[in-house]
């Protein structure tokens, strides 16, 4: 077997054994104010993408010292992550507990894998890093907030991953090909493919790995790589980050606390319509599909283009994410739970 197969065939098999054995462990989620599920149902399946993904780690070549030490700090982040997230699963943290570990998480990831400090003009250093660890710490809170339907984290960040491993040289690529394979291991549980719901959940151990994972790639392609990668890394998670931050901004516009747990994300509304678990992941994976072609485009397009295609797409989502709350005000659905 090739090198780079290797990676990728222990990140999927890892992944699917490592579900399974904690479906049938069966650590169950039971459901509450914001859950999309009536029924007890095992969570904590996440922990196969993050110990499938580190196991394929141990296995990608590795040229360039700053890549390799990189990606070990990667490695280490995410252990935090997924080590915070499983501890929640299980017991239920403080959220300003949380809060502090997951910033010093961010910040550490940030000066390992980035930081990026380029933005067309310099940055200095200090507003590269809390920048980039800003990006590590949204996009971690992002991933876990959208984590509340069967096969929609996978569904977008499968094809966000295979992006990125089409972006990005060496062993940064390859990385995010095992983050990719490692999803799809997960999905074989997680997914509604075969039955209307998926027989396991990710949990933070899988959400909050999952998204430290694909940020310190990202932020090892963006500080490295063209001018353009910067506009591109928000395009390859705008399903996902657009929907909690204008969200939010709904929220805060109708007098709602956007802090409070609530019900009112995009494609809480789409299911509380009557769409299946199966519909919203193939619109969030089809989102993202189209996503990661424009940043394809975009990337061999001018510098200049790329900004401009974010903003397009920026656009196009937000028109999109207010008729969804249109339709949903106007089938009685309170878009504030």
């Amino acid at each position: 077997m090739s090198g780079a197969l290797l990676p990728l065939v222990l990140a999927f098999l890892v992944s699917l054994a490592t579900a399974g054995l904690v479906l049938r462990l069966g650590i169950l989620d039971h459901p509450n104010a914001r859950s999309n599920h009536v029924n007890p149902t095992p969570r904590g399946g996440g922990l196969g993408i993050v110990l499938g993904f580190l196991v394929a780690l141990f296995f990608i070549p590795v040229a360039a010292p700053h890549d390799l030490a990189a990606l070990t700090g990667l490695a280490l982040c995410t252990v935090l992550a997924a080590g915070l997230g499983f501890l929640d699963d299980l017991l239920t943290l403080s959220e300003r507990l949380k809060f502090v570990c997951l910033t010093l998480i961010s910040l550490a990831l940030a000066g390992m894998a980035g930081p990026v400090t380029e933005l067309g003009l310099a940055l200095p250093w200090l507003v590269g890093w809390l920048g980039s660890a800003l990006f590590v710490f949204t996009l971690a809170n992002t991933v876990n907030f959208m984590d509340g339907s069967d096969g929609l984290m996978t569904a977008a960040l499968i094809p966000a991953a295979l992006t990125l491993a089409w972006l990005a040289p060496g062993a940064t690529g390859l990385a995010a090909l095992a983050l990719a394979a490692a999803l799809a291991g997960f999905a074989v549980w997680n997914a509604p493919l075969m039955a209307a719901r998926g027989k396991l959940f990710s949990g933070d151990v899988g959400s909050l790995g999952a998204a430290v994972i694909l940020a310190g790639l990202a932020l090892m392609w963006a500080s490295n790589g063209p001018a353009t990668s910067v506009w591109l890394v928000p395009l390859l998670v705008l399903p996902l980050l657009g929907d909690v931050l204008l969200t939010m901004a709904a929220r805060v516009k109708a007098g709602a606390s956007p802090f409070v747990a609530h019900r009112s994300h995009a494609y809480q509304l789409l299911i509380a319509m009557g769409a299946s678990h199966r519909k919203v992941a193939v619109i969030w994976g089809a989102m993202s599909l189209v996503c990661g072609a424009l940043a394809l485009l975009a990337a061999g397009l001018p510098p200049i283009a790329a900004p401009f295609v974010l903003l397009v797409a920026v656009l196009v989502f937000a028109v999109l994410h207010q008729r969804w709350r249109r339709l949903a005000r106007a089938a009685g659905v309170e878009t504030r739970q």
